[in-house]
C-alpha cells in the first residue's frame, strides 16, 4: 500500500507547551507518552496535525485539540498492540512491505523517507509508525468488514440503521467548548437537573418547566419541544446517537456535541423497518462498525501501563 506524498512544509516543527508556569520546547523525537515501555513521540502528533488540518505552524493549533490528537494516539497505539499479537509474523510482513514501497516511491521521486517525515513536521521513527498502522488498520478491515460481519453489526444496533423516529425535547445550555472548567460545569448542572427532573410526579411537565427556565434553545419557551427527529443531520451526531439510546418517557445523560450541552427527553418512539438489504447507503454503518472494531482492540489492552511524560497533552 502506498500512502500519498505530501509536502506541507517545515515551520515550528517545535511544539510549545506550557507546564507548571513555564514554557517548554519539545521536537518530534520528544516521547510524550509509552506503552508496556514503548514511547510514543511527539512526531507523530505533529503528523496528523499536519495532514489532517493542513497547519504548516503548530502553535496555531489550540491545547485542546492537541489534547485531543495525543488521546487518539494513545489508543492507536493500544489498537496496534492488538493487531499485531493477532497478526504476528504475516503482518509484521506486510506491513515491512509497505514501508518498503513508501521508501522506494519516496526515491522515485527524487526524495526519501526522512524528507517525508520533515515535510509532515515529523521524523522518520514517527513517519514509519504511521505506515505500520495505516497498513495494520486497513488490511484489518478487508478481513473484518465483510457482508457477514455487517449484517450482524446491523442486527445488533439496527434501531440506528432501520428508520425510526423519536418525538424529542431538549434542554440545551451553550457554553464554552474549549473550557474544561467551562465543559464540565455545565455537566454537572445538567446532572443535577436531570436527577431532579426523575424525582418529580410528571417527568414530561418536570422537564418542560425546566426548559422553560434553564434552555438556551429557541424551543425553550415550547417547554424544549423539538418534534420528530429520524436520521442524521436532524441532530448533531452525538445528541442523536443518545436519543436512540433513550427509552421512551425517559430522560438521557447529558449529552456534549459541538454546539454545548443538551439534556434530553423522549416522549414517544416508533421503530423502523429497514432490512440489512433494504439499506441503499452503506456509508455510515460501515464506519460505525469500523469505530466498533476500534474499541474492541483497545479494550484488548486494558492491561497496558500507560505513562505520560508530558502532563499538557494528558
Amino acid at each position: 500500500m502506498i500512502i500519498g506524498l505530501i509536502a506541507v512544509g517545515t515551520q515550528c516543527a517545535l511544539l510549545t507547551l506550557t507546564a507548571r508556569g513555564a514554557e517548554e520546547r519539545y521536537g518530534p523525537d520528544d516521547p510524550f507518552a509509552a506503552i508496556d515501555g514503548e514511547p510514543i513521540f511527539l512526531g507523530e502528533l505533529n503528523l496528523i496535525l499536519a495532514e489532517r488540518l493542513r497547519v504548516r505552524d503548530l502553535e496555531r493549533v489550540s491545547l485542546d485539540v492537541k489534547r485531543a490528537t495525543a488521546a487518539l494516539l494513545v489508543r492507536r497505539h493500544l489498537a496496534m498492540k492488538s493487531l499485531q499479537q493477532q497478526g504476528g509474523s504475516s503482518l509484521a510482513a506486510i506491513v515491512d512491505r509497505s514501508i518498503e514501497t513508501f521508501a522506494s516511491e519516496a526515491t522515485r521521486r527524487g526524495s526519501s523517507l526522512a524528507e517525508q517525515a520533515k515535510s509532515r513536521l515529523a521524523d522518520e521513527t514517527s513517519l514509519k509508525a504511521d505506515i505500520r498502522w495505516r497498513t495494520a488498520w486497513s488490511e484489518y478491515l478487508k478481513s473484518q468488514l465483510n457482508e457477514t460481519n455487517l449484517r450482524r453489526f446491523f442486527g445488533r444496533e439496527q434501531t440506528r440503521y432501520a428508520g425510526g423516529r423519536w418525538q424529542v425535547s431538549q434542554i440545551f445550555v451553550d457554553m464554552d467548548s474549549s473550557d474544561t472548567a467551562s465543559v464540565e460545569l455545565a455537566a454537572k448542572k445538567m446532572r443535577d437537573l436531570a436527577d431532579q427532573i426523575r424525582k418529580s410526579g410528571s417527568v414530561s411537565s418536570a422537564f418542560a418547566e425546566a426548559a422553560r427556565q434553564h434552555s438556551d434553545a429557541a424551543s425553550a419557551g415550547d417547554g424544549g419541544m423539538i418534534g420528530w427527529v429520524e436520521k442524521e443531520g436532524d441532530l448533531p451526531a452525538s445528541v442523536m446517537n443518545a436519543v436512540r439510546e433513550t427509552e421512551a418517557g425517559q430522560v438521557s445523560e447529558p449529552v456534549r456535541s459541538p454546539l454545548g450541552m443538551h439534556l434530553l427527553f423522549v416522549h414517544e418512539s416508533e421503530a423502523g423497518k429497514l432490512t440489512f438489504d433494504e439499506l441503499s447507503d452503506q456509508a455510515q454503518l460501515r464506519r460505525d462498525a469500523a469505530d466498533a472494531l476500534f474499541d474492541a482492540l483497545v479494550r484488548r489492552q486494558s492491561d497496558a501501563k500507560i505513562v505520560w511524560f508530558i502532563g499538557a497533552l494528558k
